[in-house]
C-alpha cells in the first residue's frame, strides 16, 4: 500500500502543488481586504483605463491578485469604467512551477527547457494551465466585481478539453461573470511552432455604452478581424498585444490605428513590456479615433509616454460623438465587387498553402 501510494504521490506532485498554490480562496481573501473607490459615470461618456504591463514571472495567487489590484486601482481612482490590460496577461502565472525562475536566469524559455531533454514550451503552458486559469479568472472576477467595471482582462495561454493549445481573452462584467470570451485568430510563427492552434470566430459583445470587440494582437496586422467585427456593430475595437520586439512607429501603426481607419470606431492598443525569459516586449499603449472625426485634432486621444515601462493611459470616449459621425458618413463598400472575387480568392490561397504552391491568382 505505501509504495503504491508513494507512486501515485510522485505522478501527481506538481499537480497537488499547482493547486495548492492556485486556491480561489487565497485570491478572494487577499482582495476582501482592500479598498475600493466610488465610480462616477457620465452620460455617453466612457473612460477608459489602459493598462501597459510589465511581464514577470509571479510564483503564486496572492502576489498575482495584489499586482493587478494595484494596477485597476489606479485606472478606478481616475475614474475609469472600462480597463484594458495586455495579450499574455497570464504568462505572469509560468511563474506557478517549482524552480522554473532558477532555471531560466540567465536563459531563454526554449533554452532552458532543452537542456531538460524532451520538455517543449507546449508542456509547459499546459501543465500550468488549469491553475493560472483559477488565478486569472478569480483574480478579474473579483476586481471587476469590487470596483463596478468592465475589464477586458487581456489573454491567457490555455489547453482545451483535448489539450490544444489556444491564446484568449476575457472579458468580465461588473458584477463579475464572464461575458464573454475571444480565442486569437492569426498566430505568430513561434506560436505555431509552440502548437498553438488558431481561432475560427469573431466576437462582439453587447454593454450598457458600447458594442466592443477585442481580436488579439497580430489579428489586427490584417483587416479581417476588425472588418468582421465593424461589420457586426462594434464600436470599440481593443488590442490586448504583445510584441516581442525593440519599438518601431511604422509597425505599431499597421495594428489597431490602421483598422479605426478603415472602420469607423474607437481603438484601445494595450501593450505588454519588459525583458522575459529571453524575449524584449516593447509597444505605445494608446485610444485612437478616426482622422476624419477631428482632422485638426488628430487621431490619438490619448497615449503612454514610454514603450518600455509600466504605466496606466487614461482617456474618454464621446460615444454621441462617434455615432454622429458614423451615421453621416456615406457607405462605400463594393460589395459587388467583393462578392465577384470572394470567397474563391481566399479558396486558392488556402490551397496553395496546403499544396505549397506560393500563386494567389486563380489558375
Amino acid at each position: 500500500m505505501i509504495p503504491r501510494l508513494k507512486g501515485w504521490l510522485t505522478a501527481n506532485a506538481l499537480k497537488l502543488v499547482l493547486w495548492w498554490k492556485s486556491r480561489p480562496g487565497l485570491v478572494r481573501g487577499l482582495l476582501a481586504g482592500k479598498d475600493y473607490p466610488l465610480l462616477v459615470k457620465k452620460p455617453q461618456i466612457v473612460r477608459v483605463g489602459v493598462v501597459q504591463l510589465r511581464l514577470e514571472l509571479i510564483g503564486d495567487g496572492v502576489s498575482y491578485a495584489g499586482k493587478m489590484y494595484d494596477l485597476v486601482l489606479q485606472a478606478a481612482q481616475a475614474g475609469a469604467q472600462l480597463l484594458v490590460f495586455p495579450e499574455e496577461t497570464g504568462t505572469h502565472l509560468l511563474g506557478l512551477l517549482p524552480g522554473l525562475e532558477a532555471m531560466t536566469r540567465g536563459k531563454s524559455l526554449e533554452g532552458a527547457l532543452a537542456e531538460m531533454g524532451g520538455v517543449q514550451v507546449a508542456d509547459v503552458f499546459r501543465a500550468v494551465g488549469p491553475a493560472a486559469q483559477r488565478i486569472y479568472e478569480t483574480t478579474f472576477s473579483e476586481l471587476a466585481k469590487r470596483f463596478g467595471v468592465y475589464i477586458v482582462a487581456g489573454s491567457i495561454n490555455l489547453p482545451d478539453e483535448n489539450g490544444e493549445l489556444y491564446n484568449v481573452a476575457y472579458l468580465f462584467g461588473p458584477d463579475g461573470r464572464v461575458l464573454g470570451t475571444q480565442r486569437k485568430t492569426h498566430l505568430l510563427m513561434i506560436e505555431e511552432q509552440w502548437g498553438f492552434r488558431s481561432g475560427d470566430v469573431v466576437q462582439v459583445f453587447q454593454t450598457p455604452f458600447a458594442r466592443m470587440a477585442f481580436p488579439i494582437c497580430m489579428d489586427h496586422t490584417y483587416f479581417e478581424p476588425a472588418r468582421i467585427a465593424w461589420l457586426q456593430g462594434a464600436e470599440i475595437i481593443i488590442d490586448p498585444s504583445a510584441n516581442y520586439e525593440v519599438y518601431n512607429y511604422w509597425r505599431q501603426a499597421r495594428g489597431v490605428w490602421g483598422r479605426v481607419q478603415e472602420n469607423p470606431c474607437y481603438g484601445i492598443l494595450s501593450a505588454m513590456v519588459g525583458d522575459f525569459l529571453g524575449f524584449t516586449f516593447q509597444g505605445r499603449s494608446g485610444v485612437y479615433r478616426p482622422l476624419a472625426m477631428d482632422p485638426q485634432g488628430g487621431s490619438v486621444i490619448a497615449e503612454a509616454r514610454t514603450v518600455d515601462r509600466e504605466e496606466i493611459v487614461v482617456a474618454d470616449l464621446d460615444m454621441a460623438a462617434l455615432r454622429r459621425f458614423r451615421a453621416g458618413q456615406q457607405a462605400s463598400l463594393n460589395t459587388g465587387l467583393y462578392r465577384k472575387y470572394l470567397p474563391a480568392l481566399y479558396e486558392t490561397h488556402r490551397q496553395s498553402q496546403r499544396e505549397g504552391r506560393r500563386s494567389l491568382l486563380v489558375e
